[in-house]
């Protein structure tokens, strides 16, 4: 009797045990590549790094709050956040309006072999990030671009898009466009498809305009597709370098140094790690906080429909 009862106790702790042991690889990964690096730049951030023979982490001297402080004085990062902002607005907007649209002419318009034209659509998102700033800087140079080319073919002096103040910024927002709209296209395209068609056909009988059809019944099956839309591409924006660096270093001046860039050529150029990590948690911060928003009101409309 006593060895049956320790038996079943045996199996009930195997059986609560397994969950615990699939999801130990997982854990142990986000432990080591994930919450420690997390860790060690919040503790980072409160020291002050000197470039120094012998000098480690642990006897790095401590700054308390003077390295926050700091940014918050720091006219080039403000200037770098703004930048960041701008690139946030514009190109956020720009995608999905842009996005929408041609989701919205693909679910409507049966195109024969739609799946090719959603493969040419998708072929931007696919290329690697640097290859991609790499890829738009040649189109874009001044003497050699096909841009240019075409700009001059239509009897325009040719523009200096990445080495002006007045084009940089938006060439970088245009390829920002350029390379993540196919993924705010296949993401309302699978929400547009998946519709189901009784509902907007009873709108439409009990006299509903096409826009209230639109408005009232549509939209409000797309939030879910929406709000991934938007958070994720929000969050991305923010975290912007690979483009950035390639396309521009940055540069003319400050025009195109955002946040991240800026974080970057403060702790690996300059070799300030302790105000480059106190830099990643106000990023860190800043996009936690627009995850929130936008969490927030997408809830508030739901418990409100």
């Amino acid at each position: 009797m006593a060895s049956r009862q320790r038996e079943l106790r045996r199996a009930h702790f195997r059986k609560r045990a397994t969950p615990y042991v699939y999801m130990a690889p997982t854990m142990i990964w986000l432990l080591a590549f994930m919450i420690y690096p997390l860790i060690f730049a919040l503790v980072m951030a409160f020291k002050r790094f000197k470039l120094q023979k012998g000098l480690t982490f642990w006897n790095m001297p401590w700054n308390g709050l003077n390295n926050f402080i700091d940014a918050f004085n720091d006219p080039y990062f403000l200037l770098s956040l703004e930048k960041t902002v701008v690139i946030l607005v514009a190109a956020v907007t720009i995608e999905f309006l842009l996005g929408f649209l041609v989701a919205w002419l693909l679910n409507k318009k049966q195109i024969r072999g739609d799946f090719i034209w959603i493969a040419l659509i998708l072929s931007p998102m696919m290329m690697p990030l640097i290859a991609s700033g790499n890829l738009w800087r040649m189109l874009l140079d001044m003497r050699w671009g096909a841009v240019n080319a075409l700009v001059m073919f239509l009897g325009f002096k040719p523009i200096d898009f990445l080495g002006t103040i007045q084009w940089s910024l938006p060439a970088v927002i245009f390829v920002e466009i350029w390379q993540w709209t196919p993924f705010v296209i296949i993401t309302l395209l699978a929400g547009l498809r998946s519709i189901p068609e009784e509902p907007k056909e009873a709108a439409m009988v009990d006299g509903a305009s096409h826009w209230q059809a639109f408005t009232h019944v549509i939209l409000p099956h797309l939030q879910g597709q929406i709000m991934i839309v938007l958070l994720i591409r929000s969050m991305d924006v923010v975290k912007t370098f690979d483009i950035v660096y390639a396309l521009t270093f940055g540069g003319p001046g400050q025009s195109t140094t955002v946040a991240t860039f800026y974080l970057y050529r403060q702790a690996f150029t300059q070799f300030k790690l302790g105000y480059g990590a106190a830099l990643s948690w106000l990023i860190f911060i800043m996009v936690y906080l627009i995850s929130y928003v936008i969490l927030k009101l997408f809830r508030r409309q739901e418990s409100a429909i």
